[in-house]
């Protein structure tokens, strides 16, 4: 039997390893001591290192896209779940699949790198423990790691005190100051959010050409920094200086594949690439990297990554040319050629022809269980309603019927 490492139990890991161990032996190595990834809510806790995970987050997507196939959530709980919530369910998963007892906990891996001279080529995989030889290697590590924040002029110099967003824990931190939000995506303004709704005074700061809807009353909007000078900021288009007590940037991250050799052929400086479809390894198809795409939701799309890796090992997947496989997935690289190249995997909508695609490769009759195009309509329905509505779109409470493929929506799950 073929021996698959799963870099990372977080839910990319979870779900490779639940299908692949149907057909192989596999290992898991994590990190950390607990399973989650991101969701794993540790900022109380010492001695630790921390996941972006806050103490009043909820999810931005509906449950409906934040599970498993096999695996439904227990009924009662809101459409936008808690992390705790979101951990309960993972625990369940691994206890119903069995998969606690394949993760070798307290265990970051610092290599992995091909064997060329094993045919087919296998995996040297070392962690801070041992190193072993793996048939093939799926890489669950994610993508929210490695803060990122902007080189801006002035800022390695600033005598107030900034921050990035992986580092927000609770808004109980931040009573009595004045502070800054730097990005307006989805967890700039859900912390501006969070920051107002408990009493902190805060603004935030972005690039969008409009004004960004449905914010707290009071939010300062500036345009991006420009300057950071003794304890001022600059923005552009403003001569002005402003002073805040705290600058938080919620400016993304880096990736955290710097484990991978360079023998293995997969550049890790802004994006991992080249893939084929997002995924694959195209010189050395055993290794997967998982979960890299954005503006999706992560558990089907990983689970449908899950689904066709495990085919592609037991040979029931024929691919291409290694220069076949090349070309797709430098094409994918150029989807969107007025977008910085950090950009080229954010699918949207695209995702839902991506999982039926990969579906349909591994033999799934989707219609039977999932009505991938109501699913896309719901995402769609949740996303403009975030757009306009930040602050509130979380109120609404969405049934989804899977059978009929229709949702309905009532305003306030508090009333349910």
């Amino acid at each position: 039997m073929k021996d698959i490492c799963v870099i990372g139990a977080g839910v990319a890991g979870l779900v490779a390893a639940r299908y692949l161990q149907e057909k192989f032996c596999v290992t898991i190595y994590e990190a950390s001591s607990s399973i989650g990834g991101i969701w794993l809510y540790n900022k109380h806790m010492t001695g630790v290192k921390h996941t972006p995970m806050y103490k009043n987050l909820r999810t931005n997507l509906p449950k409906q896209l934040m599970t498993f196939r096999d695996l439904p959530y227990d009924k009662g709980i809101p459409t936008f779940l808690t992390h705790g919530q979101v951990m309960d369910y993972l625990e369940r998963y691994c206890q119903k699949f069995s998969i606690s007892n394949l993760i070798e906990f307290d265990t970051p891996v610092i290599s992995v790198k091909p064997d060329l001279s094993s045919d087919p080529v296998k995996w040297n995989v070392s962690t801070t423990k041992d190193s072993r030889l793996f048939d093939a290697v799926a890489v669950c590590t994610g993508r929210y790691d490695t803060p990122h924040i902007p080189v801006i002029k002035g800022l390695d110099s600033y005598s107030g005190k900034y921050e990035h967003s992986k580092d927000y824990a609770s808004p109980e931190f931040y009573k009595g100051k004045h502070v800054l939000i730097v990005g307006a995506h989805a967890s700039g303004t859900d912390l501006l959010i969070d920051l107002c709704e408990h009493g902190v005074r805060a603004d935030i700061s972005h690039r969008k050409p409009e004004p960004k809807l449905g914010l707290p009353p009071g939010v300062v909007q500036y345009n991006e920094p420009v300057l950071f000078e003794g304890h001022l900021v600059y923005f552009k288009g403003d001569t002005n200086g402003h002073k805040f007590d705290v600058i938080i940037f919620a400016t993304g991250y880096g990736t955290n594949l710097q484990y991978l050799d360079p023998e293995c052929l997969i550049e890790t400086d802004v994006l991992p690439r080249p893939l084929y479809k997002f995924a694959i390894n195209p010189k050395y198809p055993t290794m997967a990297i998982f979960n890299q795409c954005v503006f999706i939701a992560p558990f089907p799309f990983c689970e449908y990554q899950a689904l066709y890796f495990r085919d592609l090992l037991l040979g029931k997947i024929t691919l291409d040319s290694y220069e076949d496989l090349l070309a797709e997935a430098r094409s994918l690289l150029m989807r969107k050629p007025d977008l910085h190249l950090k950009y080229q995997y954010g699918l949207h909508l695209e995702q839902f022809e991506y999982n039926k695609d990969l579906a349909g490769l591994c033999g799934i009759q989707l219609e039977q269980e999932h009505n991938m195009d109501s699913l896309c309509n719901l995402y769609d329905n949740v996303g403009k309603d975030r757009a306009v509505n930040p602050a509130t779109y979380r109120n609404k409470e969405y049934e989804f019927d899977m059978e009929s493929g229709m949702f309905s929506m009532t305003e306030d799950w508090n009333s349910l």
